[in-house]
């Protein structure tokens, strides 16, 4: 399958976005258009010979991290409950949850105990992208009612190990959109993690491995991975499905140079998911604080330096500290081998929306020719039933 999702690593073409070297206010770069790009010359020393002339137009790029230039007033209040004042918040956090509880009884005889979806009209296919599931996301990530402070690009990525078939999920950012998918930033050379799940076991494990090149693919694990959207604010969700693969180094870099310093040695310290301490039940059971009979100090139990046990904490800080000084006086901190972009390349894109009823309305956008490189490929779209 990965053979025809050709991953281009020219580097002659980039954002003329201003990348800077800290980390801004999470927010999101609220751009309708396509970014303008910038010829780099330097770069370009690193291609390869027969490899594309250009690397994937970008739709969007690193969206919590570099500030967001826009004039959109906030968003309409949203639509309020249809549950009465008497079965509200209190209600619904009752303490009680047995069937004969008065306020239990009470929510479940009301038929809108539950959010019903009043925020949006219908969705019609004429208001899809005809030919581009990725355009059509585009559009809706930039809808002005989605905020900075909601995080938007937000995400859920799900893998499942072979043979065990066993899934994972978890939340991470979105940092591009390109026109071959959804590229998500983390540290894939651990073997206890996702990197696992994906590339394969890792014979060694004793050194965290690297990020195989995105030419030379292991055999083994499991390339197929799904992205989930939620934008709860507006009533929509997207769910994407595809094959994933690596970025190069060099189409890795321009994200990592936006990384704040510290966030940058913390990526080099981390051992992702490697366990760092572990407490036998006796053990816990021993030190367990009674909540009843503890005093806060801040948001802390006062006598945290007392009770407090090794809990690997400090080997981590440890680390930290060895990087800084490994680094120290260095002013570009490089990209460790094992951390860089993945790329989710769409199989099948879909757009949901809420609608009163729970009669939703669904549109799934799914491949049937092209690898989407070069904006060749061919999509049919469905309407799904709720």
């Amino acid at each position: 399958m990965l053979s025809r999702l050709s991953t281009p690593i020219a580097f002659d073409l980039f954002l003329r976005i201003g990348i800077t070297a800290s980390r801004q206010p999470r927010s999101r770069h609220l751009h309708s258009s396509t970014p303008r790009l910038v010829h780099n010359s330097n770069m370009s020393q690193n291609v390869e010979a027969g490899a594309q002339s250009r690397r994937p137009k970008k739709l969007i790029f690193a969206p919590g991290d570099i500030e967001a230039i826009s004039d959109s007033p906030e968003p309409p209040a949203h639509a309020q409950s249809a549950v009465p004042s008497h079965l509200g918040p209190e209600a619904l956090r009752s303490q009680t949850s047995t069937p004969n509880s008065t306020s239990e009884s009470q929510l479940m005889s009301h038929p809108a105990r539950a959010h019903q979806f009043v925020t949006n009209p219908p969705l019609t296919i004429s208001q899809m992208h005809g030919t581009n599931p990725l355009h059509q996301f585009n559009t809706w990530f930039h809808d002005p009612r989605l905020t900075p402070s909601s995080s938007p690009e937000t995400c859920t990525l799900a893998t499942a190990e072979l043979p065990s078939g066993r899934v994972s999920a978890r939340v991470l950012y979105l940092k591009e959109l390109d026109e071959h998918g959804w590229v998500v930033y983390s540290n894939w050379g651990s073997r206890e993690g996702k990197g696992r799940q994906v590339w394969g076991p890792d014979a060694n494990t004793d050194t965290i491995g690297s990020i195989p090149p995105p030419g030379d693919l292991p055999q083994q694990g499991n390339k197929w991975g799904a992205l989930t959207f939620l934008w709860a604010s507006v009533e929509r969700q997207v769910r994407i499905e595809g094959m994933l693969e690596p970025l190069s180094r060099e189409e890795s870099e321009p994200y990592w140079r936006t990384r704040e310093r510290g966030s940058q040695i913390g990526a080099w310290a981390s051992w992702q998911s490697r366990v760092l301490w572990s407490g036998e039940p006796l053990q816990l059971a021993e030190n367990q604080r009674r909540k009843s009979v503890a005093k806060l100090q801040g948001n802390v139990p006062a006598d945290i330096d007392e009770t407090d046990i090794n809990d690997g904490r400090a080997l981590l800080e440890e680390r930290v500290k060895d990087m800084e000084q490994r680094f120290a006086g260095v002013e570009n901190i490089p990209l460790p081998p094992f951390w860089g972009g993945v790329r989710l390349v769409p199989e099948s894109v879909e757009f949901w929306q809420g609608r009163k009823s729970r009669l939703h309305d669904r549109f799934r956008y799914v491949r049937v020719e092209g690898s989407g490189v070069g904006g060749d490929a061919q999509w049919r779209v469905q309407r799904l039933s709720p």
